[in-house]
């Protein structure tokens, strides 16, 4: 009797739990072997003097390697990424827009020397404790030089779409299509900017109007496999506090309809000082750009940054009483001791994902926007979502993500999808949206083709200006 009592009380939770079945994780870390496996510390977007950066390569290169990073991609505006010891094509109208960063100054290469140096880890460092080398990732660039009013990035990789492309405001929509046309991979970068127009502090804590949410799950359906994801933490997180509301709201819409976007962090730095703000640890087996690009595609990697001004739906701060000074005062951005994930185990037949990590003290659990855990006073870095027997602030549907903090800042892992055993997720209608830039685009194309394509002052304008021929990518818009 007391067999049948403990059995039936397990089934009512399960059932209640899992809303009348079982729960279903899909664990986007399944393919990592913890093991063997390293953590690649990865800068996806940062800059130098060829564009609007204060670094020249040379200065850029060194820092992040004694920063202990394993790999870089260089998304200067508008500008791919050839190789470090290659000359850029530059474009000298934005770097005299840029005058106070740039000073025309001119762009130097490594050596061929130098730059194996970097990549083989032999070039000199006093503080760099990795012993492998860097690796330079293949054509990254920042993509929509158009922003009169705020940003409107992406970052490409590996593919040779956008060099000298101005591009439309808020027209994120004509460079994705472009770089996966082209083979490559692209990351949408610091969208608060745009959706809150650098004043995204106002914001915090509230949902994002659903149409910035709609169109960039739009986005994200329409070139699922190539936009691979998007930035949720950027430098000191001042324009991207919002972002993750945004991002939750996203995967409401596109999970359903079977693409998962994933999260990524970046310093975004134009200077010294914010080399390191913030960065995305990818998982592999061995340090190859074959491999960046599989962990970038696939989700194995975990968004990590120094700051933190993130509230909840809830009212909850990510990391409650974060004060920015004090990481400035106490220069900890310059630190690696950030929280980190080193192993995730998933029991679906208990409903349980174990997490073991360092460098953290607390775990947030979130579930389709919300809040459903947040563990603190953690010490033995270790920490256990129980689905069955947790007691939780609200339902779980649709997918899970966590975050850890401490000391020196935040964490982030990827959405685990959440389905219900026996039932099906139906599918979510994203309307196309509409708005300025669309008007902009097709204003901009119809311009394009009939006063500026076929006109010689304009094909002079564009070498001389913009640095590119324009018979090397003539059908190329904008």
């Amino acid at each position: 009797v007391f067999l049948s009592i403990v059995i039936a009380v397990q089934l009512f939770a399960i059932g209640a739990s899992a809303k009348g079945g079982k729960y279903i994780i899909t664990d986007p870390y399944a393919a990592v072997d913890w093991d063997s496996w390293q953590a690649c510390k990865f800068q996806p977007h940062c800059q130098t003097n060829a564009t609007d950066g204060y670094l020249t390569i040379k200065e850029f290169v060194q820092l992040h390697y004694d920063l202990n990073y394993d790999a870089v991609a260089l998304t200067d505006h508008g500008t791919i990424n050839k190789g470090w010891n290659q000359q850029p094509e530059l474009i000298p109208l934005l770097r005299l827009v840029k005058y106070e960063r740039t000073h025309m100054a001119p762009i130097y290469p490594l050596s061929d020397d130098e730059y194996e140096s970097y990549l083989n880890g032999t070039a000199q460092s006093t503080t760099r404790t990795h012993k492998n080398g860097m690796l330079d990732v293949p054509k990254g660039i920042e993509l929509n030089m158009a922003t009169p009013i705020a940003d409107c990035h992406l970052t490409g990789y590996f593919s040779d779409y956008g060099q000298g492309l101005a591009g439309v405001y808020g027209d994120y929509e004509t460079p994705t299509k472009g770089v996966r046309e082209a083979g490559g991979i692209s990351m949408l970068a610091h969208v608060g900017e745009y959706m809150y127009r650098m004043n995204s502090k106002d914001h915090v804590g509230q949902n994002v109007d659903d149409y910035y949410a709609n169109k960039f799950a739009r986005l994200f359906l329409d070139n699922a496999g190539s936009s691979v994801g998007m930035g949720i933490n950027s430098s000191r997180d001042e324009n991207t506090r919002c972002d993750r509301i945004l991002y939750d709201q996203i995967l409401q819409k596109t999970i359903p309809n079977g693409v998962v976007p994933w999260a990524f962090s970046f310093a975004d730095s134009h200077s010294v000082q914010s080399v390191n703000y913030a960065y995305t640890m990818l998982m592999m087996d061995d340090l190859t750009n074959d491999n960046v690009r599989k962990s970038m595609e696939n989700g194995w990697a975990f968004a990590v940054s120094h700051f933190s001004n993130g509230v909840e739906l809830n009212g909850m701060e990510e990391i409650p009483g974060f004060v920015e000074q004090k990481v400035h005062d106490e220069q900890l951005y310059l630190l690696d001791n950030t929280p980190m994930v080193t192993r995730i185990d998933v029991d679906n037949d208990k409903g349980i994902i174990k997490i073991e990590g360092t460098n953290f003290n607390r775990i947030t659990w979130v579930s389709n926007g919300n809040v459903i855990l947040r563990e603190e006073n953690i010490t033995d870095g270790t920490a256990t979502l129980d689905l069955y027997n947790d007691k939780l602030l609200d339902d779980p549907y649709l997918y899970l993500r966590f975050y850890i903090t401490g000391d020196n800042g935040i964490c982030y892992s990827q959405p685990f999808v959440l389905n219900v055993e026996g039932e099906e997720i139906p599918p979510v209608e994203v309307p196309e949206t509409h708005d300025i830039s669309t008007f902009l685009r097709g204003f901009a194309t119809v311009t394009d083709w009939l006063f500026f394509r076929f006109n010689p002052i304009i094909w002079l304008f564009k070498y001389v200006a913009l640095g590119y021929n324009v018979f090397e990518r003539f059908f190329h818009p904008y």
